[in-house]
């Protein structure tokens, strides 16, 4: 059995639907995952086994296991690869920048300085908007950087953290997928030489899915247009405004973890030299390992994208303790008592990340290791969707993986080669097909409660997690309404 059919969704539903009506994300992952491991063993042990080793069952498959070529394991959970160990890793890292550069007071006196230099909330949401954009070596990096320097500004001019929240997610992913120079590249360009015959130079053959990634321009417009304030609020975001007027910045205050923090007299410096030290080694990586080696015979340097960003926090920490320490802001054991503190506060991100990753194992690979879901997709998809609308059938379809599933990356791996043979053999545009596929399997990536992105951007903007989802599904599924009629046209007519 590759699948439990309709059935493989159950998991996915069971988190998603109980996250979205409690808000209690780590209890929801963890109904979820239990939901699959019971299928599972149900399956192979019956019900009386499943019942009793349903908890034995759930947290060995959040620890996992990894692949395995001679037992066709593809790996699951925690231990899978190396990867999600440095995730968690960076994860402390951040909390632990995050709240130096917070306590130091050198990110209250930028924002300070900032929110003179931007004329108002329009002039503050273009702005992030901007930098967001900007940042584009790293999703992760653009939403954690840019949350950290307009935190403090949303919160004087009683923007709400769920804005800011939508700001840095909806420009992180999308702007990773346009710009042909991103973090992502790499796997974006493999996919393309791997499943469009035409293909040899990754580069060009994104450059010309470009004008057909139809939800990213339009997502990014969108956000430029709210920012701006041609886009009025609506939806949860309206209320989440209405109540940052009222002077409620987060929708549980309590959860905010710099609330009643006494910060230090810090300069607009300490807070511009490390986080610009950390910015610099980022981009600086990130160019020399996606760009300057397509180019060039140089060797790259042996970092994946996650260890980057280690670097890249462990010189802006190491920057910060030298600069707070010489200029007596403050002592070696504050500075590490601090470190420590900002940790503790990142504990729960990590947890939902991992319990996240887990939850898509589980829906993406086939049993034993989980339901099958991306494979009963996978096997249905070519018999169901006529020559004419191949381009918005594979954007719905996309989407509807990603959000399911929670990454844009798995997405594109089993829908790349599906779409694009399919356009061929029908006459069809690939690059249109492709960029089908990278735009839906951008929806989930920052819409998704269970996507990694969407995560990092409420930890960016410090503010609750299923209240960045519900303030940012209208704006996304807008967006997406309007790319589904485009790709309907484009199929009819390109």
């Amino acid at each position: 059995m590759e699948s439990f059919g309709f059935l493989s969704f159950l998991p996915v539903i069971v988190a998603l639907g109980l996250a979205i009506w409690t808000k209690r994300v780590i209890e929801s992952l963890l109904l979820g995952i239990l939901t699959g491991t019971i299928m599972l063993d149900i399956s192979q042990n019956g019900v009386i086994h499943a019942i009793l080793f349903s908890i034995v069952n759930l947290f060995q498959t959040i620890a996992g296991h990894p692949p395995n070529e001679e037992l066709g394991l593809q790996g699951i959970g925690l231990v899978k690869s190396s990867g999600r160990a440095e995730i968690i890793v960076m994860v402390l890292l951040l909390g632990a920048f995050i709240t130096v550069l917070d306590r130091s007071g050198g990110a209250f006196a930028f924002g300070e300085w900032l929110a003179k230099k931007v004329k108002g909330k329009k002039g503050a949401q273009v702005s992030t908007a901007l930098m967001g954009s900007s940042l584009f070596t790293s999703a992760y990096f653009s939403s954690l950087a840019t949350g950290t320097v307009f935190r403090p500004i949303y919160d004087r001019m009683k923007i709400s953290r769920e804005k800011l929240a939508f700001f840095l997610d909806s420009t992180a992913s999308p702007i990773n997928v346009i710009i042909p120079i991103s973090g992502w590249v790499a796997f974006m360009g493999a996919l393309m030489t791997d499943n469009i015959p035409s293909v040899d130079d990754p580069i060009a053959g994104l450059v010309k899915t470009i004008p057909f990634n139809f939800y990213n321009i339009v997502m990014l417009i969108m956000v430029y247009l709210v920012a701006a304030g041609k886009i009025g609020n609506f939806g949860p975001m309206k209320k989440a405004e209405e109540r940052a007027q009222a002077g409620h910045i987060s929708e549980n205050d309590a959860e905010d973890p710099a609330k009643d923090v006494k910060i230090k007299n810090g300069k607009v410096s300490d807070m511009l030299l490390p986080l610009g030290v950390s910015i610099v080694a980022l981009v600086v990586m990130g160019l020399w390992n996606y760009t300057i080696t397509n180019f060039t015979d140089v060797p790259k340097i042996p970092f994946g994208g996650n260890m980057m960003l280690i670097v890249s926090f462990v010189l802006g920490l190491i920057v910060a303790f030298i600069k707070y320490t010489a200029s007596k802001l403050m002592g070696a054991t504050e500075f590490l008592d601090m470190v420590i503190e900002g940790t503790k506060s990142a504990i729960f991100g990590g947890m939902v990340i991992v319990l996240a990753v887990t939850l898509g194992d589980i829906i993406r690979t086939a049993p034993p290791e989980g339901v099958g879901a991306a494979i009963f997709l996978k096997d249905t998809v070519a018999d169901i969707i006529p020559q004419g609308i191949i381009p918005v059938a594979v954007f719905v379809i996309a989407a509807f993986m990603s959000f399911s599933i929670g990454t844009s990356f798995g997405t594109w791996a089993i829908m790349m080669p599906i779409a694009v043979p399919l356009a061929l053999a029908t006459g069809g545009d690939p690059f249109l097909a492709a960029a089908a596929v990278l735009s839906g399997g951008t929806f989930g990536d920052h819409s998704s409660p269970i996507s990694d992105t969407t995560i990092m951007s409420s930890i960016g903007a410090s503010c609750n997690h299923m209240g960045h989802v519900n303030t940012q599904l209208p704006y996304a599924l807008t967006s997406a309404s309007i790319a589904a009629v485009l790709f309907l046209i484009a199929g009819f007519v390109i």
